[in-house]
């Protein structure tokens, strides 16, 4: 196999080899010149790590062809912290490092929202 020796590492520790080693294998994927159903599968994958890294989402599905590129609508649950709004796979691989413009200074993207308030009244 590979010749490094896991046995004496425990639990914690094979987890955590294993979501770093999930980490790197998505940094080498990443390409703009993927096919959809192999950005998709990728996605699925960088979807799984992220949850392992502990990054919390209220949406993480919908996708569309913007700016030349498949991007990816992100509504993470902490927006203090982390930005809404159309981010590519590279961008949601980022946001596992803690880079990049997910990241960056929550609400520096416009998204052109407005939210209205229970009793009609807007933000």
């Amino acid at each position: 196999m590979t010749g490094i020796d896991i046995s004496h590492l425990d639990y914690a520790s094979l987890i955590a080899l294993r979501d770093d080693i999930n980490q790197r294998l998505l940094e080498f994927r990443r390409t703009p010149a993927m096919r959809l159903d192999e950005l998709l599968a990728l996605f699925e994958e960088t979807k799984i790590a992220l949850a392992d890294h502990g990054h919390q989402w209220h949406t993480l599905e919908r996708w569309q062809w913007m700016d030349g590129e498949i991007r990816f609508w992100l509504n993470p649950i902490d927006t203090t912290r982390f930005t809404v709004g159309w981010f590519s796979i590279d961008e949601l691989i980022d946001w596992l490092h803690d880079r990049g413009p997910i990241a960056g200074p929550a609400g520096s993207r416009d998204i052109g929202m407005r939210w209205i308030d229970v009793d009609q009244s807007t933000d």
